[in-house]
């Protein structure tokens, strides 16, 4: 009963998880799963469930609305019923009406990711770097035994990119060069990398327990991002890195990245994210990202950044300031310094403040990168900003394959991927669409987390495409917005814009999409959230490293709202990872 009383819809879904641990406890160890009311968007009577599959004796659960088709696959495999009206009793539904699935055993890399994945759940999340420090002490400091080269990287939009193309050229230049980032596409494993080569499963297998037993040890209540860093950080001391290039999770000042000392720090653009965490205003969130800046440490920064604000804090602390335009003067698209993000390309505009960089770092004798080396690196994109492909639809048999990948459809539809999910990210997706693809017309599936502003995202998304050329969809992950959220924060696209209420899989939009795009000669634009891009990736034909679903349903777990290292989490945990652990051990 006090569990359903909280009234703070950021924390159904612990709420939600401390209910199933006590009648795990309760009733028999059969018993997979629990379909639970709670207080969600406003009101009493909306389903939590792990979308109808059944994993194991525990579940991951993701808000929804009543309509979803989700719900009406749960119903059927609910395994107890809370009444929030009355009473919260539970009533045991006989084991024979389970539909049950086939066993499999699962790898110690899934177990131990879907463990990471869960930290969250069980103590509250600390404000600050404190547990990363402890962590990094207990740890023997790993970036600390030799002269690695690391180069810091902060930004609203565009420091993945940059940290990918300042990576490349590195690598092309001859270092063994370690690449942090984040979130990733499709496989937990994109997050660390050695010369773009991702950590192994073997290899989470060895160095994961590790940091989990010191945390245990030493009492460090480690969050899933500072755990994650962690991980990072020894797997690249292990593999003996030259360079490393780390791009911040969130912020800059107090995220777990920051307990470095940087060779460099880069900070690419300014813009209004995370208001609830960093700041109202642009000027605000600067002085976050340029908490980087460290003492005597030089930093690059892009045109899109109020200069001011990080040159000031940049004289505080005895650190050079350059812009990305001092450095590299001859650019054939320029931004004026300190500039509001505005439609240029965003792609030469990551090159230039990388160019900017590697330069830097070459006049401070810390690398030898040459121009041959920068020009072939920048070239390089990561997946998902703006990548370009073709897809061929068969219209014998609505198979779809990736051009090449297999046999040659009867239509060719050009496609494009990018996770622009802010305003200043979709005006320049928009743009470049139509420099790319002039007189051609569009179809454009998108989905959005629920912190951004959703309103404006739309404004722009119909200057290049009418509303019935819109695919709403909504992520299997906590932070996305409901198709109904979408629509209440964009009205205009209620009348034209295309969803499906019966089946609202990102998969059926993608191929629906994909098929009106083919009848009518568009291009193909899935974006928006990075966390609809693995589903839409696979519906696509794309071959590539994923997460199994014992690690995908329970993938956001950690992320409670837009601020998984910032946000204090809700007090009553629902218990300890050792009664997990027996309890998937008795199962």
């Amino acid at each position: 009963q006090n569990a359903l009383n909280v009234p703070n819809e950021m924390q159904h879904r612990t709420t939600a998880v401390c209910i199933l641990a006590t009648l795990r406890r309760r009733y028999s160890r059969d018993y997979c799963t629990v379909s639970a009311v709670a207080f969600v968007n406003g009101g009493w009577g909306k389903s939590l469930c792990q979308r109808g599959k059944l994993y194991g004796p525990y579940s991951a659960f993701q808000p929804h609305d009543q309509h979803s088709s989700w719900c009406s696959t749960c119903t059927s495999k609910r395994l107890f019923s809370i009444s929030s009206s009355v009473s919260t009793n539970a009533i045991p539904v006989q084991v024979d009406q389970i539909d049950t699935q086939q066993k499999r055993i699962y790898t110690d890399y899934e177990k131990l990711v879907r463990r990471l994945y869960m930290t969250n759940l069980y103590h509250p999340v600390k404000l600050g770097l404190q547990n990363m420090e402890q962590l990094n002490e207990a740890l023997n400091r790993p970036l600390e035994q030799g002269d690695i080269k690391i180069i810091h990287v902060a930004g609203s939009n565009g420091k993945g990119s940059t940290s990918y193309k300042i990576a490349k050229s590195l690598e092309l230049a001859g270092l063994r060069t370690g690449l942090f980032v984040s979130p990733h596409v499709s496989s937990f494993r994109e997050r660390m990398q050695v010369n773009f080569k991702p950590i192994s499963e073997s290899e989470v297998e060895e160095l994961l327990p590790e940091i989990f037993r010191v945390c245990e040890e030493r009492e460090i209540r480690a969050t899933f991002f500072e755990i994650t860093t962690a991980l990072a950080f020894r797997y690249f001391s292990k593999e003996k890195v030259d360079a490393i290039v780390l791009e911040v999770g969130l912020g800059g000042r107090l995220d777990s990245t920051n307990i470095v000392t940087p060779t460099l720090s880069v900070i690419t653009s300014i813009g209004l994210e995370h208001t609830r965490i960093l700041g109202d205003t642009v000027e605000e969130i600067a002085v976050e990202k340029a908490g980087i800046i460290k003492e005597g440490k030089p930093v690059v920064v892009g045109p899109c950044v109020p200069h001011d604000v990080v040159r000031n804090i940049a004289r505080e602390r005895g650190a050079d300031f350059y812009a990305s335009g001092e450095l590299t003067p001859k650019w054939s698209k320029d931004v004026e310094d300190g500039a509001e993000s505005s439609a240029v390309d965003f792609d030469a505009e990551n090159s230039r403040i990388a160019t900017a960089a590697l330069k830097l770092l070459k006049q401070m004798n810390e690398v030898d990168v040459e121009m041959d080396h920068i020009e072939k690196g920048i070239v390089s994109r990561p997946p998902c900003r703006f990548e370009q492909t073709r897809v061929s639809v068969s219209s014998t048999n609505d198979e779809i394959v990736i051009s090449g990948g297999g046999n040659v459809g009867d239509v060719e539809v050009e496609v494009v991927l990018d996770v622009a999910h802010n305003p200043s990210a979709l005006k320049q997706l928009v743009s470049k669409l139509e420099i790319n693809y002039p007189n051609k017309a569009k179809r454009i599936v998108i989905g959005f987390s629920r912190d951004k502003d959703i309103k404006k995202c739309i404004e722009y998304v119909l200057t290049v495409v009418k509303s019935s050329g819109i695919h709403l969809v909504q992520a299997a992950h906590p932070r996305a917005a409901s198709i109904e959220q979408i629509m209440e924060a964009a009205p205009s696209l209620m009348e034209g814009a295309r969803c499906d209420d019966s089946d609202r899989s990102i998969t059926t939009q993608v191929q629906k999409a994909l098929n009106l795009a083919a009848e009518q000669g568009e291009v193909l634009v899935v974006c928006g959230s990075v966390f609809l891009m693995a589903e839409a990736r696979e519906a696509l034909g794309y071959e590539e490293a994923r997460d199994s679903d014992y690690i995908s349903e329970v993938a956001g777990v950690n992320l409670r709202h837009a601020q998984e290292h910032f946000t204090d989490t809700n007090p009553c945990a629902p218990f300890s990872w050792d009664e997990h652990l027996k309890l998937e051990n008795n199962s």
